[in-house]
């Protein structure tokens, strides 16, 4: 058995990290060791975000457009200091939770785990 939450912890909040860090340091000019304090992240980590080398898995992600408008709001928000840890936290699970109610992650939890190719609890 393989949850939804540990593929969720593999590829979405690794590509999740990865989109904001890059947007913080393009749309505000952050440098990645500043992305990485807003984010509770590590410079090193936020490099690798950069380089491709973590969170680039989940292109559905970077493609759907309401996802990217509530990204743009968090980018925004922490850039600013208007978010607490609390509401950062909220914000970026209010995230997920979009990620899975619109199936965006279905096809490769279904991949890593073929038996659940019937799974429909995300979408209901």
């Amino acid at each position: 058995m393989k949850p939804y939450c540990e593929t969720a912890s593999q590829y979405v909040l690794p590509t999740l990290r990865a989109l904001i860090a890059k947007r913080l340091m393009e749309k505000y000019k952050l440098t990645q060791q500043s992305a990485a304090l807003k984010l509770g992240l590590t410079q090193s980590a936020v490099s690798q975000y950069l380089r491709n080398l973590r969170g680039s898995k989940v292109k559905s992600i970077e493609k759907d457009e309401n996802i990217n408008k509530e990204i743009e709001v968090f980018v925004d928000r922490i850039a600013s200091g208007d978010m607490n840890s609390l509401a950062a936290l909220e914000s970026f699970c209010n995230i997920c939770r979009l990620i899975r109610r619109k199936g965006l992650l279905c096809d490769i939890h279904i991949k890593t785990s073929p038996h659940l190719k019937d799974c429909r609890i995300c979408l209901s």
